[in-house]
């Protein structure tokens, strides 16, 4: 079973207008002709994009032994052996960023939430979630479309 990962209207905007904003400095920068401020822009911009790319959720998918969670550059796999507990979970407004991206490219990255506690995220729409946890108390909230589906296909996978 796979699902692709839909990015929310606000995550499209604001990635758009990021770009326009790193495209309209870089450009300013290199009008300047100052050599050493646009080494130094294009590599933290650089970095930016190796980090999206990296992170930034395609798809999620379910086999036989593992959960599945493609990524651009790298995929993360969850065996399904090591997962406790999944369920449809929806991050809540509380959430506070860790270290990732809340809107530039989807959402990734660690968080953490009063109710939830610390979770890595992979989704792009809130309303697209489901937590899944790991016998080791990892969590990762992850999102794809129609995930009602998916979460009953994990649960039947992980139940004897």
């Amino acid at each position: 079973m796979k699902h692709e990962v839909a990015i929310s209207s606000y995550s499209i905007i604001v990635s758009a207008l990021s770009i326009a904003v790193l495209f309209g400095v870089t450009a300013y920068v290199i009008r300047q002709g100052d050599i050493w401020q646009t080494v130094i822009l294009s590599s933290i911009i650089l970095v930016l994009i190796a980090f999206t790319l990296f992170y930034m959720p395609l798809s999620i998918s379910v086999d036989e032994n593992s959960l599945k969670i493609r990524r651009c550059l790298k995929s993360k796999t969850i065996a399904l052996s090591d997962i406790k507990s999944v369920r449809l979970c929806q991050p809540t407004m509380g959430e506070r960023h860790i270290c990732g991206s809340g809107g530039w490219f989807g959402y990734w990255g660690r968080f953490m939430e009063r109710d939830l506690g610390r979770y890595f995220a992979y989704y792009g729409k809130a309303s697209d979630c489901f937590l899944v946890r790991l016998k080791n108390g990892r969590q990762y909230l992850l999102g794809c479309t129609d995930p009602q589906p998916m979460v009953e296909y994990i649960e039947k996978k992980i139940r004897p």
